[in-house]
């Protein structure tokens, strides 16, 4: 390990108590999407890097700061300010910050308002050891990475408000880098039926119907559940070929079925059934063509069901992605690992949607890194961090900047 390396991680390690207490102030500002609400913490998070040095700006929300020169080399350190619902059954307060056994509680402390705070603080101390860049460093924090992006990353890449030539990503699991993520897309299915009394006018096949019998629509959608379902046993015979995480042992695509709305009251045929399910697809596989063979599947109920009222909405797509681990800047993430876990760390895959896809999309070459742990709770009750994990994060984002732009 080189001098500076030491220097720098020995600094990281004195800012302990520095980075856990912002980090506990980003938990306790709320930031769910939805509802979305983001002007708080995007000031708070601007003055943070302008009070450690940084030219910062915000675009709809989106933190912006950066620091070097220009015209060389840059990299982008990227996080979400945004989380999930706080949801119920949380034992602890969900935007208290609570340190218990060396772990962080509230919502976001692993996904990935820990990574906002280790972004943050890898730029504070290369600026405090007075380290020369030989190039540019951009920190964004943005917003919108659990709906897809949208306004957050997507809008800052496509606008060229950022620009770099690769990016280290902060989120997903932690000890090892992710270079090859999953494809996903969201999907929902609307199916509307005629609401009428269930003993009176229930939805049956003729000669027991006549112009006045309802259309179950809970009953209709069964159809898709079913296809959903059997599409799940069929996707379970490919398994990628790529290393996963030791938590994240699923090797397959998925299909999750997330919610499900319809009904009124049990005396009545049901008018509409609202079915929200997630596509998770591995590399070895595409979006497109799962997504055709629901498409393809709709259509046939539709010819086959003269009574069928059927919408099918899919907001976002994200194919695979994955990134070249055998570039310049894959060996500096990769011993950027080396130097604080003082071994080599194979590259991993992630099959999860993330602001990855819009980084490659533009061309940015980028790598991911994260605190997560399969006992963390993250998009769940109790949500932590280990301080452990944030301070190593805080780590391999300052290493990596460094060498990088040395």
């Amino acid at each position: 390990m080189e001098n500076i390396e030491k220097i720098i991680l020995d600094k990281i390690d004195d800012m302990r108590d520095e980075i856990v207490k912002f980090h506990q102030e980003l938990i306790q500002i709320p930031s769910e999407v939805p509802p979305g609400k983001y002007r708080q913490i995007s000031k708070f998070v601007a003055a943070k890097m302008e009070e450690f040095g940084m030219k910062t700006k915000i675009k709809r929300n989106n933190v912006i700061g950066e620091f070097g020169r220009e015209n060389v080399a840059s990299l982008i350190l990227n996080a979400h300010l945004d989380t999930v619902s706080i949801y119920d059954g949380w034992t602890k307060n969900p935007h208290s910050g609570e340190i218990i056994d060396d772990k962080i509680y509230g919502r976001g402390s692993s996904d990935d308002k820990s990574c906002v705070a280790a972004e943050i603080f890898a730029a504070k101390v290369l600026l405090d050891a007075g380290v020369d860049l030989n190039g540019k460093l951009i920190v964004t924090a943005v917003v919108n990475e659990e709906i897809g992006g949208v306004g957050g990353t997507e809008y800052l890449v496509n606008e060229e408000i950022i620009k770099a030539d690769a990016c280290l990503l902060g989120d997903g699991p932690c000890e090892y880098p992710t270079a090859y993520c999953g494809g996903f897309f969201p999907i929902v299915f609307i199916i509307k039926g005629r609401r009428r009394h269930c003993l009176v006018y229930p939805d049956l096949k003729p000669p027991n119907r006549n112009k006045y019998s309802g259309i179950n629509a809970i009953q209709k959608m069964l159809k898709i559940m079913n296809f959903l379902d059997d599409l799940q046993n069929e996707l379970e015979k490919k398994e990628t070929k790529y290393p996963t995480h030791p938590d994240l042992p699923s090797k397959i695509s998925t299909v999750n079925f997330g919610s499900i709305e319809g009904g009124t009251s049990i005396s009545s045929v049901p008018d509409k059934c609202t079915l929200h399910c997630t596509i998770n697809v591995i590399p070895e596989q595409d979006v497109d063509s799962i997504e055709s063979k629901i498409l393809d599947f709709v259509e046939e109920m539709k010819k086959e069901d003269p009574n069928l009222n059927i919408e099918v909405q899919i907001p976002i797509k994200h194919e695979p992605s994955s990134s070249d681990i055998n570039s310049s800047f894959a060996n500096v993430v990769k011993n950027a690992f080396k130097s604080v876990y003082n071994e080599e760390r194979e590259f991993k895959l992630f099959i999860c949607s993330n602001d990855v896809h819009h980084f490659q999309l533009k061309g940015i070459e980028t790598i991911m890194i994260g605190p997560l742990r399969g006992e963390n709770n993250y998009h769940a009750q109790d949500e932590f961090v280990y301080i452990e994990d944030l301070i190593n994060t805080t780590k391999i984002y300052a290493i990596t900047a460094l060498n990088y732009l040395k």
